[in-house]
């Protein structure tokens, strides 16, 4: 650990509740609104916690490791997908998963961590395949070495136990910060995740990436989120995937939009395009939103990663493809302009016209000479939602 860093960095049983019905009820989320709306935030009293919400292919991976890079944050790469493998084990109904979301969650922002979540995180974050998923959990005092040192190596961390990994996020750490996807929030839906938000103890703030559905849906295309049904002609399966993911991100922008002003504080609405067009603004705002200094390593790290020297098609990725975050950023933000079929960008502008209209995309309406002209933005500086939130 260098010296700027360093300077920056200074067996819990939870019993599943005996009935987890609570997922089938109707949640008060006035009430919800009315706790954040008096709430006052003492940060001797509350652990900070930011939780980066996306739909997958939006950028989540590169912000979440701009956190997960900072000395001073405990970052937990989709702590849902935890939840679904307990879930899974459990073998109660899907009406149930809400709850057990809701209060898995609230104790990981409380650094309380019960048998089945370590047991899952022990295997996750000491899987080869992604040792650096998280800084925090890959270095001492859970592992023997620095990350950054050349004797560190995943195979040389012991199994965790709930008194170190709390210890360890409880007194090292002061703020948590964990990667959301959208997919896997009970109903899709953002007010379902302030459920573990509501305890008097905890401060969470939000962070809601978009990014063009353009870019989005081919991609989830490409990686097998869905698949196209009937005949290639009719492409249904991308008809409904568009649809629905487009309707989710309104539904959530609305939701948000209608918080009061006091919890709208603490949310933070960031496109993946301005992150692209500006790396290095929008690393200090993200941090300047945690309450996080701005380290000249972490901008270095930044700026190799979005500037790479040979393009990603030439690039060796090391580890699980989805964790490698390094890609040319100018490049990226453009890729879909000339690798996707235009009748494919038709059929997604159809659905997704009144939340494009809203984060200020722009419609290409057929015109493909105005697709594959990329000296002009397709996405414009000030945009409705923009307006919502103060940060």
């Amino acid at each position: 650990m260098n010296a700027e860093d360093a300077k920056h960095r200074e067996n819990f049983s939870y019993q599943y509740p005996q009935q987890i019905d609570r997922g089938q009820e109707r949640v008060d989320f006035s009430q919800g609104r009315r706790d954040f709306q008096t709430e006052k935030f003492n940060s001797k009293q509350r652990r900070r916690n930011i939780l980066v919400i996306a739909h997958g292919r939006s950028g989540s991976t590169i912000t979440g490791d701009i956190f997960n890079h900072h000395p001073s944050v405990f970052y937990l790469h989709e702590p849902l997908q935890t939840v679904e493998r307990i879930f899974k084990k459990l073998g109660t109904s899907n009406a149930h998963y809400g709850s057990l979301m809701a209060d898995i969650l609230l104790n990981v922002l409380r650094c309380k961590f019960s048998k089945p979540v370590l047991e899952d995180f022990d295997q996750f974050y000491r899987d080869p395949s992604h040792p650096r998923a998280s800084h925090a959990i890959g270095s001492p005092p859970l592992c023997p070495y620095e990350m950054n040192d050349p004797k560190w190596d995943p195979k040389l961390c012991p199994p965790m136990t709930s008194e170190s990994l709390e210890s360890t996020c409880r007194d090292k750490y002061p703020v948590t910060v964990a990667k959301i996807l959208m997919s896997r929030i009970a109903g899709n839906n953002i007010k379902n995740i302030l459920e573990a938000c509501k305890s008097s103890d905890v401060d969470c703030q939000i962070i809601f990436l978009v990014r063009d559905p353009r870019a989005v849906i081919p991609s989830s295309q490409s990686v097998g989120f869905f698949s196209n049904r009937g005949s290639q002609l009719s492409k249904n399966g991308l008809r409904l995937y568009s649809y629905q993911k487009c309707k989710q991100t309104e539904e959530n922008l609305v939701f948000l939009k209608n918080l009061p002003i006091s919890r709208r504080r603490r949310i933070m609405i960031q496109r993946y395009e301005d992150f692209a067009m500006n790396p290095l603004k929008v690393l200090s705002r993200l941090y300047n939103f945690a309450g996080l200094p701005v380290l000249d390593s972490v901008k270095t790290w930044l700026n190799k990663s979005t500037h790479p020297e040979q393009p990603r098609e030439k690039m060796k990725i090391e580890g699980h493809a989805a964790f490698f975050t390094v890609d040319d950023a100018s490049v990226a933000v453009n890729r879909w302009r000339w690798k996707v079929d235009p009748c494919v960008i038709d059929i997604i502008e159809h659905y997704c016209e009144q939340v494009m209209q809203m984060m200020g995309y722009t419609l290409v309406d057929r015109s493909y000479d105005l697709m594959a002209n990329i000296s002009i933005p397709l996405f414009s500086e000030e945009y409705e939602a923009k307006k919502w939130f103060i940060n």
